[in-house]
C-alpha cells in the first residue's frame, strides 16, 4: 500500500512540474518573426521601439536570437518649481524650471515680493519634476485656493479644478495655469 501511494504520489507531483514547465507560448513558432502579424512575439516588437528596454534574448530580423544586456541609464538633473501667495493682498505667482528647491522658493518669493504692497508671500507648495496649477473656488463667502499636481504635462489643471469642485466648492477657476517643472531631455 505504501508503495502504490508513493508511486502514485510520485506521477501526480510529476505531472504538476511538466505543466509549470512547459510554456506553450514559448516555442519556435512564436518567436518566429514573420509571425509578428499574427500577435506572435511581440516583445521583440516591443525591444525595436523601446530600446533602452531591450534587455535579454530578442530575435532579429532572420529569426537568430540574440543576447542583449546593455542597459542605458540616463541621469538628467531634476527642475523645481514653487506657488507662492500672499494671504492679505491674494496675490499669487510662481517659479519653474528652478535647478534646485531653495532656489525655485527664494525667486518665487522675490516675484511675490517685487509686487505685493504687503509683503506678505509666502510659499504655498513646491515640485519636483512634475507638473502643477492652482484653483480657486468660493465657499460660505470665503476663497479657498486649491493645488493640482501631476507627474506629466496636461492634468494639473483638470485636477486642481476636480478638487475644487469635489470640495463642494462655487465659481471654480484656474488662477495658475499648468506650468511645468521637468529635466530637461
Amino acid at each position: 500500500m505504501k508503495k502504490q501511494l508513493f508511486l502514485l504520489f510520485s506521477v501526480l507531483l510529476g505531472y504538476s512540474e511538466l505543466s509549470f514547465a512547459y510554456d506553450p507560448t514559448r516555442g519556435a513558432l512564436q518567436n518566429a518573426p514573420e509571425l509578428r502579424s499574427y500577435g506572435y512575439n511581440q516583445q521583440d516588437i516591443y525591444n525595436r521601439y523601446h530600446p533602452s528596454g531591450n534587455v535579454g534574448n530578442s530575435y532579429n530580423n532572420n529569426g537568430s536570437s540574440y543576447n542583449n544586456t546593455n542597459v542605458v541609464i540616463v541621469n538628467l538633473p531634476s527642475k523645481y518649481g514653487a506657488l507662492v501667495y500672499s494671504k492679505k493682498s491674494g496675490f499669487v505667482t510662481d517659479s519653474v524650471n528652478e535647478d534646485s528647491l531653495e532656489e525655485a522658493k527664494r525667486v518665487a518669493l522675490q516675484k511675490c515680493e517685487e509686487r505685493d504692497p504687503t509683503k506678505s508671500c509666502e510659499v504655498y507648495s513646491w515640485i519636483r519634476n512634475g507638473c502643477q496649477a492652482l484653483a480657486t473656488g468660493k465657499k460660505n463667502g470665503r476663497r479657498a485656493i486649491m493645488k493640482g499636481y501631476f507627474a506629466t504635462e496636461g492634468k494639473s489643471e483638470k485636477l486642481a479644478l476636480e478638487k475644487c469642485r469635489s470640495e463642494k466648492f462655487k465659481e471654480c477657476t484656474i488662477i495658475i495655469p499648468e506650468r511645468c517643472s521637468l529635466p530637461d531631455d
